[in-house]
């Protein structure tokens, strides 16, 4: 039994390791995802800022 075991063991503390990367790839692809947020978030601040801008330029033409 104790062969047995302890290859148990081996494949419990490699499928433990395997469940840890994973979950660091997950965190890893989340954090990705929550920059590309903010830049699409602050480019479309940025956006209608310059179309605020150009709107006030027109208003004071007129």
């Amino acid at each position: 039994m104790g062969i047995k075991d302890e290859m148990q063991n081996k494949a419990q503390q490699a499928k433990d390791k395997l469940q840890g990367r994973q979950d660091e790839a997950q965190q890893r692809g989340q954090s990705g995802q929550e920059r590309l947020r903010q830049r699409e978030e602050e480019a479309r601040q940025q956006g209608q800022r310059g179309f605020d801008d150009i709107q006030d330029d027109l208003d004071d033409r007129t």
